[in-house]
């Protein structure tokens, strides 16, 4: 099921700030998300082919704009190990990786135990410190830091977001991601989110890192890319 984005206002009413600790340093992360209802025009940001040392087949010279959507709409460890395995050498194979990963990773009801053990174990960067996602799902952690209730169904959509690239190397890219919020199957008029993700490229593929608070939703949405299409 697609969802759509709402209407556009005028207005930058106000920004919530909600902190993220998925517990045991497994993930050290924020969500900013604003009542937000005036998506002002992104600048356009070109994506630039990261060379690598080591080039594998599916390496393209020329860098597509991130889709949103790479992997597919299911928001599983399939669509993340999907992403993963189609995501280039590029800046912006990364940033496709980064929003898959948000997509899978800030939604409720969690992901099952059997995906969070896939994901962990082909999904995420050597140097985080605890891989077991499927104890920190059993906390019963609310994702959304508090936003929405707890037991609440939500998830993150990429139809109406953006993306934003804060560096960039042949190994690790920071990319801030922009989505919006569907509560119980209904878009959001007013809530979006910012998520900065640290992605590293390892044994031929993006893996996450880490991801934080850095930018609120207003000025990503002002300075951000839109996915070309998104899920």
């Amino acid at each position: 099921m697609h969802a759509t984005a709402p209407p556009t206002r005028s207005t930058w009413p106000w920004i919530v700030a909600a902190a993220i600790l998925i517990g045991a340093l497994i993930i050290a992360g924020a969500v900013y998300f604003g009542s937000q209802r005036d998506t002002a025009t992104p600048s356009p940001e070109p994506t630039t082919p990261i060379a690598s040392s080591t080039p594998s087949p599916s390496t393209t010279p020329v860098d597509a704009e991130p889709t949103g959507c790479l992997g597919g709409e299911t928001r599983d460890a399939a669509m993340v190990l999907a992403a993963q395995k189609a995501a280039s050498h590029t800046s912006s194979g990364a940033v496709e990786y980064a929003a898959a990963f948000v997509r899978w990773l800030h939604q409720y009801p969690y992901p099952s135990s059997d995906d969070a053990d896939s994901v962990a174990a082909s999904a995420l960067a050597t140097d985080v410190p605890t891989k077991d996602l499927r104890e920190f799902f059993a906390n019963n952690p609310n994702v959304s830091g508090g936003l929405v209730p707890d037991a609440t169904e939500y998830y993150l959509s990429t139809i109406p977001g953006v993306w934003h690239i804060e560096s960039a190397s042949n190994e690790e890219v920071v990319a801030t991601i922009g989505t919006g919020l569907v509560i119980k199957g209904a878009m959001s008029p007013t809530l979006k989110g910012s998520i900065t993700v640290t992605v590293r490229w390892e044994n031929g593929a993006w893996k996450f890192a880490k991801s934080e608070g850095t930018r609120t939703t207003e000025d990503l949405f002002s300075i951000g890319e839109p996915f070309t299409s998104g899920c």
